[in-house]
């Protein structure tokens, strides 16, 4: 089985997604966000509520960096979430994929399941504390459905979580994962349900907010302070017909307006997007008014400001992150990079990794990472410095050509 570290490199050099628990490992250079974050956290912990929407250009990192909040809310105990292009014109679709996009590093299959499957293992255990032989005697059973009444949720999800906590007792995997399939707003049909006492499912908005609310109260009740929820490349949006964007956009109002009157606590919320999109009076974020408005009047360049721009990273860091993607890498391949690797080799890398055409930042800090891991791959396959840079960018002195061409 690789290691954590060997499977961040892949992840690096092919440009893929980071396994989880890596961003924090690599991020620099963004001290503001982090504060932000960390702020936020502790806030939501406490049992706020509270929303970011990060506006920066393709390639200033937003998903890393929301990968780092993710991280830092587990940390802080707060179950993380992440959704990429979440279908917000369509309520119930939008729900499922919040669910999907549970993440539980330590369990790679059905999330909700395992949560679920450790928390009925706890609160077995802990009737038993109380002297109470395990078993499926109506006692037993009836304290289970006390004490999942304590979570005040809603009369259908009571009757679904009591019912998953039996049949963990009586190992009814079958019943367990109809109940999974309920909670996650998947097809399961009316028959099934009402063997349990269930008579509602996600079928419309208004169910698929309830749920939601559910589901928050879920995570109090498995030991979690609540919940981070990332919405990433939202810019998409400006893809869709516009009457179908407009139902997106209100489905983020409804969001903002919730996170706002404090009717969804301990969620926090991270938006992610691009300034074009937000500013784009056709199918943009400014098309739907109720929503542009609102979100303009809470912008500001403080780090209070909902709405937060995010610069381009200043390659002033990169001689950090080259130090970050070079220990990693180290521990993968159990090499000495950073021993041998001089000083000039870096600014050079750093030259070539900034555009004079974005400021002279780097272009996308993907290929900013993904450039480094070729760099050390080249010298661990036993390569010099100068033939590893040269391969690189072989003919610098035509590609500044290019440019004194473009500005003639």
């Amino acid at each position: 089985m690789p290691s954590f570290e060997e499977e961040v490199i892949r992840s690096l050099r092919k440009g893929s997604d980071l396994p989880f628990g890596a961003a924090l490992k690599i991020v620099v250079g963004r001290d503001r966000e982090e504060s932000i974050f960390k702020k936020d956290i502790e806030f939501v912990a406490k049992g706020g509520s509270t929303l970011r929407l990060l506006l920066g250009d393709y390639g200033t990192g937003k998903t890393l960096l929301s990968r780092t909040a993710l991280e830092r809310g587990l940390e802080n105990g707060l179950l993380p979430i992440y959704v990429s292009e979440p279908p917000l014109n369509k309520p119930v679709e939008s729900y499922q994929s919040i669910i999907n996009g549970l993440i539980t590093p330590e369990f790679s299959g059905d999330s909700l399941y395992y949560l679920l499957s450790q928390w009925s293992e706890q609160l077995i255990n802990h009737i038993e504390q109380e002297g109470i032989e395990r078993g499926q005697d109506p006692i037993f059973l009836s304290r289970i459905k006390d004490r999942v009444l304590e979570y005040e949720f809603t009369n259908d999800f009571n009757m679904g979580l009591s019912a998953f906590v039996e049949a963990h007792l009586l190992q009814k995997d079958d019943m367990k994962k109809k109940i999974v399939d309920w909670m996650s707003g998947r097809k399961v049909s009316f028959h099934e349900l009402k063997k349990i006492k269930i008579s509602r499912k996600v079928e419309n908005r208004e169910e698929s907010f309830l749920f939601l609310k559910d589901i928050l109260k879920l995570s109090k009740a498995i030991d979690y302070n609540g919940i981070v929820l990332v919405f990433d490349e939202l810019e998409l949006m400006q893809e869709q017909r516009k009457n179908t964007a407009a139902k997106s956009y209100e489905a983020l109002r409804g969001i903002l307006d919730m996170v706002s009157s404090k009717e969804l606590p301990n969620l926090y919320c991270i938006w992610l997007g691009t300034p074009q999109w937000f500013e784009n009076q056709d199918r943009g974020v400014k098309s739907y008014l109720a929503l542009y408005d609102r979100l303009k009047t809470e912008m500001s360049t403080t780090t209070e400001s909902t709405v937060q721009l995010l610069e381009p990273v200043s390659p002033d860091i990169y001689k950090a992150l080259f130090k970050s993607v070079a220990d990693i890498y180290s521990k993968a391949y159990q090499t000495q990079s950073t021993v041998s690797i001089s000083q000039n080799a870096i600014d050079v890398l750093k030259e070539r990794l900034t555009s004079p055409f974005h400021g002279n930042n780097f272009v996308e800090m993907r290929q900013v990472v993904k450039t480094t891991v070729e760099f050390l791959d080249m010298l661990k396959d036993g390569q010099s410095e100068q033939k590893a840079l040269e391969e690189i960018n072989p003919e610098k002195d035509s590609s500044d050509a290019q440019i004194d061409e473009f500005w003639s």
